[in-house]
């Protein structure tokens, strides 16, 4: 019996790391692309405004907003956001900082680092 429960486990940690290796190669590759994306939490209206299309077209990024519907695997879209800012602050220093909202997803958190 405890065989087969260790057995279980096993595989279950097994195909957990691999699902998360998954995860890191997408986002890589999302990075490398020409499109970079920055998610963001709204409510039932669009929190898009003209300042944040302004910035997307000067660095050359998109907002995704979920809307009022959360995702959730929500650490993993934090993890996208910091790559991307992570990108934009070796593209073009730390300018976009002061410029970004500050309520994109975990932007703030990432800032503190």
């Amino acid at each position: 019996m405890n065989f087969k429960l260790t057995l279980i486990a096993l595989i279950f940690c097994l195909t957990f790391q691999a699902q998360e290796k998954k995860q890191n190669d997408t986002i890589k590759i999302e990075i490398n692309s020409n499109t970079k994306t920055i998610y963001l939490l709204g409510g039932i209206a669009s929190v898009i405004s003209k300042e944040d299309l302004a910035f997307a077209k000067k660095y050359n990024v998109q907002f995704h907003d979920f809307g009022c519907v959360a995702p959730t695997n929500f650490k993993e879209y934090e993890t996208k956001n910091v790559m991307v800012f992570e990108y934009l602050n070796k593209t073009f220093g730390k300018l976009w900082q002061k410029e970004i909202k500050p309520s994109v997803l975990g932007f703030e958190k990432w800032k503190k680092k």
